[in-house]
């Protein structure tokens, strides 16, 4: 008797450790580690890798679980291409979502508007 209750709570031990295992992540971070990879590798596939991220970020958007840095990754890809017009609101939502890059976005966010007004200086 007492081998079978212990071969049921070991097998009620199993199964409930099982079911902690299928809890979702925490944030969506979609195809982002592949993309990353791939264009670390290969830098022409900029725009799958920035296409991922866009993907990834509405996905985590529809349950508000974004992944932490996704949003200022975009932005960064846009702030190069030299499109702050886009960039900044990536940055300022990635503030908003994790105050605790307010500080390192703040200071991104006042160097694109600077390069920006330099740029429009130029033209």
């Amino acid at each position: 008797m007492i081998r079978k209750i212990v071969s049921w709570g070991l097998v009620a031990s199993a199964v409930l450790s099982l079911g902690a295992c299928a809890t979702p992540a925490r944030f969506e971070w979609g195809g982002y580690e592949g993309a990353l990879y791939t264009y670390v590798k290969k830098p022409d596939r900029r725009p799958g890798y920035r296409e991922a991220l866009e993907t990834a970020i509405a996905k985590g958007r529809q349950t508000d679980r974004v992944a932490p840095g996704l949003l200022a990754e975009l932005g960064y890809l846009y702030l190069e291409d030299g499109d702050t017009a886009r960039a900044v609101p990536l940055f300022e939502e990635e503030m908003r979502r994790f105050p605790e890059a307010k500080p390192f976005m703040t200071s991104v966010i006042e160097r694109a508007k600077t390069m920006n007004q330099t740029a429009e200086v130029k033209s």
